[in-house]
């Protein structure tokens, strides 16, 4: 299979094996960068986001899932932050 962007080999499985590796590799440096810039942003934003959703004028039930939605996003942020 060839195209513009990569070329992968029909030899074997252990080849695509390979390929899927390096790809996966050259991700784990890019996630890395990419969480160090934008996890302390994103961990503010998803705070300040809680603190306005949560007042009482803006309480309902679709709120009530938004927030739960940015505390999930704003603990696993935390999560892979710490492990890196």
């Amino acid at each position: 299979c060839k195209s513009l962007v990569f070329y992968l080999p029909n030899e074997s499985t252990a080849a695509i094996y390979a390929f899927l590796e390096h790809i996966g590799d050259a991700f784990d440096d890019f996630f890395v960068y990419f969480l160090l810039t934008s996890g302390p942003i994103l961990l503010v934003l998803n705070i300040f986001v809680m603190s306005i959703l949560t007042r009482k004028e803006l309480r309902s039930p679709y709120n009530t899932v938004f927030v739960i939605m940015a505390l999930d996003q704003t603990l696993s942020v935390m999560n892979m932050s710490i492990w890196l």
